[in-house]
């Protein structure tokens, strides 16, 4: 089991752990200890930096916040279950399987 790599995946996950400590008071995560005990059936959102190609062949790179659903934990990853569609590409739909680490995740979805 191994995470997505954007020469081979052709899309990656941005760790929001470095993102947060460039900027911890504008981008915040939640704690340590709720990212690292995620259960089945809870949902995060993550960030995917996608690789694009346009009609000319012109490439480009996209991120996007996503929300996956938790399946279960494998090691140190868990493994989940993309619940949306993105907005910059069709080829990336709700179902893609995804592969994470507990830095990746970026906020928990909480009933209001």
């Amino acid at each position: 089991m191994s995470l997505a790599e954007l020469k081979t995946d052709g899309w990656e996950l941005e760790d929001g752990e470095a993102r947060h400590a460039e900027a911890p008071t504008t981008f915040e995560i939640p704690p340590a200890v709720e990212r690292n005990s995620l259960q089945p059936g809870q949902i995060v959102k993550l960030m995917f930096r996608i690789a694009l190609s346009d009609a000319n062949g012109e490439e480009s790179e996209h991120t996007e916040r996503m929300w996956v659903i938790v399946g279960g934990r494998v090691g140190t990853f868990y493994v989940g279950t993309l619940d949306n569609d993105a907005g910059c590409t069709n080829e990336f739909k709700a179902g893609l399987k995804v592969v994470f680490a507990p830095r990746h995740v970026i906020q928990i979805w909480r009933e209001s």
